[in-house]
Formats: C-alpha cells, sequence, structure tokens
C-alpha cells in the first residue's frame, strides 16, 4: 500500500473522531492566536527572521565543515563525540554507553529524535526502563502512542481523555484539572529523576563555536535529565550545529513564540561538557545522526535542513489541523514531515536517492496531503519555501510514476495548451456533470469523489462570465 493510500485510510478515522477534531483545532487555534498577539509587538520580525534564515542556509560542504569544527570543540569541552550513519547505530552506540554503564533505569527529556530511532523499543528489549519525562510524551508513553505534535505531543487529547488515563494507570482519584493532573504526573516522575541511571535528551541546537548542546524547555525535566542522573546522553541530527553563540540570539526571539506563543522558554540549558564530580553528570555523549540527512543535503529538498522544528507549520495547516499528526504515519508530520519522512526512514519513507534526486516517489510520497494554501511558508520563522518544495515534490513523485501515469500528464498538458481545446473540453466537462448518471461519474473519478462532492456545473464557463461582464478584460 502506499503512503498515500495508508494516509487515506487513517485519515478517515481521524475525521470520524469528533473529540479528536475539536481537541485539534482548540489547541492549535490558541496558539496561533497567543502567537500572533505577541508577534505584533515585535517591530524587527522580519530582521529576525532574514537572520535566522541567514544562520541556518548552508551547502552540504559548509556543514560537514561546520560539523568537523563542532564535534572537535566538543570533545575538547569533555563530551565524548558519535557518529551514527543510520537509526541502528545510533540505538547501538546509546545501548553499548548504557550497558557499559551498568544502567536500568533511564529518564527521558522530550526528543522526536529518539522517535525516529525508536530508541524506546530497543532499550526495552534490553530490559532497561525508560521514562518519559516531558507531561505530554509521558501521556502519550502511557497510552502506547507515538507524538501526534513534534512539540505537542498529546495536543490531540483533551484533559477528561487524561484524567481517565491517570486514574486508570496512576491509582489516582478521577479528576480533570490540568494542575491536579501535571501534579499527579510530577510526584510519579520525581521519584525516577532521583533514581535514574542515565538521562537521555535531544539538542536543539549545537553551537560550534564554543562546543555548547542548547536545550530550550518549559517544564524543567530537560534540566533534571541532564544534571540528576551520573551519566547524559543527547542525540541529534547533524543539521543542528550553527556556527556561532550570537546566532541563537534571534532563534531565542522567534521559537518560543512560534513554538507555544511564549515570549520565551521558561528554561535555558548551556551545557558545555561533564559537570564537576557530585554536581551532575560525569560523563556526557553526544550522538550525531546522520540516517538520510547527507542525502537530503544533496538533494532539491535540501532547504528543510534549516527547519528549527518549532512545529507552527503544523499549528497553521488545514491538513494537520482536520486529520493530526497520526494520520501521517510517520514520525513526523504537517508540511515538514511531508519532506523529510521520505528521508529520514519513517514508516512511510523509502531508501534516500543516490546522485543528489529527491525521495518524493510515488509509492512513499505524502506531498498530495497539501492545499498548496502557502500558509505554512508565510509562517515559517526561518523563510523555508515549504510551499515550493511540497510543490517541487510533487513533481518528483509524479515523474516517478512510469510512462502511464506520464502519458496520462501529457494529454492533459496537451488539452489545456490551446485555448480552443481547453474551451471544448470545459463545454464537454460541463455537459458530462448535468447528463450523466453521479454513480457513473464517481466511477470515472474515484480519486476525486471518494472524499469529496462531484461540483455542480455552472451554466456558463467562466471565461463566458468573465466576457459577459467585462469584456474589456478578455483578449
Amino acid at each position: 500500500m502506499s503512503a498515500l493510500a495508508a494516509f487515506r485510510r487513517r485519515v478517515r478515522l481521524a475525521l470520524a473522531d469528533s473529540d479528536l477534531h475539536d481537541n485539534l483545532r482548540s489547541a492549535t487555534a490558541l496558539t496561533l492566536a497567543k502567537r500572533e498577539n505577541l508577534l505584533a509587538e515585535y517591530p524587527d520580525l522580519e530582521e529576525q527572521r532574514d537572520a535566522i534564515a541567514a544562520a541556518r542556509a548552508m551547502s552540504a560542504g559548509e556543514r560537514e565543515a561546520l560539523l568537523t569544527r563542532a564535534a572537535a570543540r566538543l570533545e575538547e569541552a569533555g563530551f565524548r563525540v558519535h557518529h551514527a550513519e543510520d537509526a541502528a547505530a545510533a540505538r547501538a552506540i546509546a545501548l553499548n554507553i548504557l550497558e557499559k554503564a551498568g544502567a536500568k533505569l533511564v529518564v527521558k527529556g522530550k526528543s522526536m529524535i529518539s522517535e525516529e530511532i525508536d530508541l524506546n523499543e530497543a532499550l526495552g528489549e534490553a530490559e532497561i526502563e525508560v521514562v518519559e519525562t516531558d507531561l505530554g510524551e509521558f501521556i502519550v508513553q502511557r497510552l502506547g502512542q507515538r507524538p501526534s505534535h513534534i512539540t505537542a505531543p498529546a495536543l490531540h487529547l483533551n484533559r477528561r481523555q487524561i484524567g481517565r488515563l491517570f486514574a486508570d494507570q496512576l491509582d489516582a482519584p478521577p479528576t480533570e484539572d490540568p494542575a491536579e493532573l501535571t501534579a499527579l504526573a510530577r510526584e510519579y516522575l520525581r521519584e525516577r529523576f532521583l533514581g535514574a541511571d542515565a538521562g537521555i535528551t535531544g539538542g536543539n541546537f549545537v553551537v560550534a563555536e564554543t562546543g555548547s548542546l542548547v536545550l530550550i524547555e518549559n517544564e524543567g525535566n530537560i534540566g533534571l535529565s541532564t544534571s540528576l542522573p551520573p551519566l547524559h546522553i543527547a542525540i541529534t541530527g547533524i543539521e543542528k550545529v550553527l556556527p556561532r553563540l550570537e546566532d541563537l540570539g534571534p532563534v531565542f526571539r522567534l521559537l518560543p513564540p512560534s513554538t507555544t506563543g511564549q515570549r520565551a522558554g521558561s528554561y535555558l540549558s548551556v551545557i558545555n561538557g561533564p559537570a564537576p564530580e557530585g554536581d551532575g553528570p560525569t560523563e556526557r555523549h553526544l550522538i550525531f545522526l546522520d540516517n538520510g540527512r547527507r542525502a537530503l543535503a544533496a538533494s532539491p529538498e535540501a532547504d528543510i535542513l534549516a527547519c528549527l522544528r518549532c512545529g507552527s507549520c503544523l499549528n497553521v495547516c488545514p491538513c494537520f489541523r482536520h486529520g493530526g499528526g497520526h494520520a501521517y504515519g510517520g514520525i513526523y508530520p504537517g508540511p515538514m514531515g511531508i519532506l523529510l519522512a521520505p528521508y529520514l526512514g519513517a514508516p512511510a519513507g523509502g531508501a534516500p536517492p543516490a546522485g543528489g534526486g529527491s525521495a518524493h516517489t510515488i509509492d512513499v510520497s505524502l506531498s498530495d496531503v497539501c492545499s498548496l494554501c502557502g500558509a505554512c511558508g508565510e509562517i515559517c520563522p526561518a523563510r523555508i519555501p515549504l510551499p515550493d518544495l511540497i510543490r517541487a515534490a510533487r513533481g518528483a513523485k509524479e515523474r516517478s510514476g512510469g510512462q502511464g501515469r506520464r502519458r496520462i500528464w501529457r494529454r492533459f498538458s496537451a488539452a489545456c495548451a490551446k485555448p480552443a481545446r481547453f474551451r471544448r473540453l470545459g463545454v464537454l466537462l460541463r455537459l458530462a456533470l448535468r447528463v450523466l448518471p453521479a454513480p457513473l461519474l464517481r466511477a470515472f473519478t474515484p480519486g476525486w469523489s471518494r472524499e469529496r462532492a462531484l461540483p455542480t456545473p455552472p451554466p456558463r464557463s467562466f471565461r463566458r462570465e468573465l466576457v459577459r461582464r467585462h469584456p474589456e478584460r478578455v483578449r
């Protein structure tokens, strides 16, 4: 089954779930409103976006040189740096470190890259207990689910659903009060923090200039995961390196508003190596993960590597807001996920292409799951041209479909190339909509009519209506 066919099956279930639909719309609308109100106070918003785009834009060669520099500075600072070609290699490195340390209990800060490599499953098979400590991740872990949003893992759930979950699994009195639910999770997690043998996190950024690991959060769980256990492992993509410490300034100004509608994140950690004896982890490891990113850097979709993982493109996307993150079937949903999935080994993905081509093929691409409304490009703080990239990915997908699919598009192109031919085709289609029975029309247009009603035929073409109203505008 192709990725698109699987998406259609999942999204039908999502659209039939009224609770899910309400949860998605209310949560994303609230975040967007808070973001808009806050950024209205920023007179230099566009200059900050330009600065982020400039810091994140680099060629594949520049990124490799920066990665080499960052690894050297991190080693100088006391990190033990590892390089993983793919998800299996990253899992093996993390497991080897934990087994050498004799770790049996691991606390994890929120990390989408650990989801990408299926780390929790691998640790469970090795009989190492893993506890997600971000509140949203904690909730979805107990449900046996993946995060439905890259910054708000439990966005698809409401407080009534979470209250029932906590009552069932934490032996707690039923409550729907967010403060009480948070307190229940805090009480459960505090013991795990104090007893953990290791902490695992992702990494928002790595600064090459200083050899620093940078982590931004709101709950404090990442700070506890990186400071209480004697061992800390961070996993991050090779694209997360920034050249200079000053490059963080514009990012810190726009990332919190874009992510949660806040002026600033509650906690910022800039880690420059192991802690002194008795004051935190005496051993820190950082795993740089490729997992298709180098192939992506050589592809037509390379600009997506500048992504800050703020999640704003998900919040504004009409497809995400109706279907939710789980409908996409991979780790990264929404516009950014559409572009990343074929490269990063997500369930919808395939093998990266050789020679700098696009990985978006007829079997793996979800580039059709886009209305091309352009909202994601307008909202992106890093100025990534998401609509253009998705449109190009859609073209690559169609070109991969073989001669039969190409023949269809060539005929369509030929029909639209000459005005007279196009008008005759329009006349025939309007006539067909009027006289042919609906079941027969649906049989001819299964892709369209499966989720849509066939349009009512207009009494006249757009061109004739334009001639009638504004003849001077028609040549």
